[in-house]
């Protein structure tokens, strides 16, 4: 049987939503990989504070979120190893971060897809910093007692 189209019949597919649940204290995002192990392991769920870096600036040592143009806005979980002005080298390769500049790895650079491949990530690509480790429940118990937050 056929139905004419009416003014509320969109036939365009509804853009799909990433990330379902996003509150003012951050984000939800998902480890995928393995080059952030032994801190982060695939499938564990994390809290990605959006609005950190609009009381402070990024700090080296920070695991944080980013998302490099030069990936196409790709979502990437690394640590801030390089800051602004800095000279960073690794191996053979030397960067000088310019202003805003921040040089990204992860903890397993076998395993990781980092600044070495991508460049330096500017200020506005930076996400957040990951603030919590909300599943799976036993690691964030094992996190807090390695951090020295059990008491």
């Amino acid at each position: 049987m056929w139905w004419p189209r009416s003014a509320t019949c969109s036939t365009r597919p509804k853009p799909r939503r990433r990330n379902k649940f996003r509150f003012s204290l951050g984000r939800f995002v998902r480890v995928y990989g393995h080059s952030m192990t032994p801190v982060l392991h695939p499938g564990e769920v994390l809290l990605v504070s959006e609005n950190a870096y609009e009381s402070h600036e990024p700090r080296r040592g920070e695991v944080v979120m980013a998302r490099p143009a030069s990936l196409g806005g790709m979502a990437l979980v690394k640590r801030i190893v390089g800051l602004p002005y800095e000279r960073v080298a690794v191996g053979e390769q030397v960067w000088q971060l310019e202003d805003g500049q921040f040089f990204l790895l992860g903890d397993q650079t076998e395993h990781s897809m980092d600044s070495r491949m991508f460049g330096p990530v500017n200020r506005e690509e930076l996400v957040g910093p990951v603030r919590v480790r909300l599943w799976p429940w036993k690691r964030l118990a094992e996190s807090d007692h390695e951090e020295g937050r059990d008491g």
